[in-house]
């Protein structure tokens, strides 16, 4: 995947509620930029973080600007929420995902019967399988956290799953961890422990768990290799 539009260089300077950001262009200029995340960024909103943004002028923007990539000890994080989502649906419609077969048509944004969505239903010839994606930025000593705030729609999602699960359909939990500094992915406990209970629940009633790590390469993000995972505290 690449971002077609020129990536703008600046510094991050602090973030306005959720959905806005302050960034200091080459130029000295200041800027507000969408922040096509929702969560809390740990480890991303460093005050002189160097980021890079895109330009859209589309009408009806608050901004003209989105926040892409932030610069972290290591290499280039995407912080881009959607982008997990399009380099899955690539993968299905491509080569396909490690441990998950190759679906004959591919469904997006699925609703359930019981309400709620999922991302992506896939039609396996006989059964239909169900995937979660959820996009990973935080990461300390190496190790991917997730979530890095506390997430009751997280936890519904994996119930849903596993609802699905018992109704004998095969479901994955997929979380793609979108910087190249990571080792292993846990869930973050000490944060949200329900979410960790949660999902070591999960994955003991049937609910698949893949960890892909991308490699990041402004402005070329790609699906690179998968990474284990740890729930030894969660089902501790």
């Amino acid at each position: 995947m690449r971002f077609s539009a020129p990536l703008i260089p600046g510094r991050f300077l602090r973030r306005e509620k959720r959905f806005l950001a302050e960034v200091e262009l080459a130029d000295g200029g200041r800027v507000w930029a969408h922040v096509p995340n929702t969560g809390a960024l740990r480890g991303c909103m460093e005050t002189g973080q160097e980021v890079l943004l895109t330009q859209d002028g589309r009408p009806g923007r608050k901004t003209r600007y989105t926040w892409r990539f932030v610069k972290g000890p290591q290499g280039w994080i995407c912080i881009d929420t959607l982008a997990p989502n399009r380099l899955v649906a690539a993968a299905l419609a491509g080569d396909g995902l490690p441990g998950i077969p190759k679906p004959l048509r591919v469904r997006p944004e699925v609703a359930l019967p019981q309400g709620g969505r999922l991302d992506f239903a896939l039609d396996l010839g006989g059964t239909t399988a169900f995937l979660e994606v959820k996009s990973v930025t935080w990461v300390e000593d190496g190790v991917a956290l997730f979530p890095d705030g506390v997430t009751a729609r997280g936890r519904r999602h994996l119930q849903d799953l596993a609802a699905l699960v018992r109704r004998g359909h095969p479901a994955w939990q997929v979380f793609v961890v979108q910087r190249e500094d990571a080792r292993v992915l846990k869930a973050a406990a000490a944060l949200d422990p329900d979410y960790a209970r949660e999902l070591a629940l999960a994955n003991e009633h049937g609910v698949n768990i893949l960890v892909i790590q991308e490699k990041v390469a402004p402005p070329e993000i790609n699906l690179a290799s998968t990474l284990p995972y740890d729930l030894s505290y969660a089902s501790g």
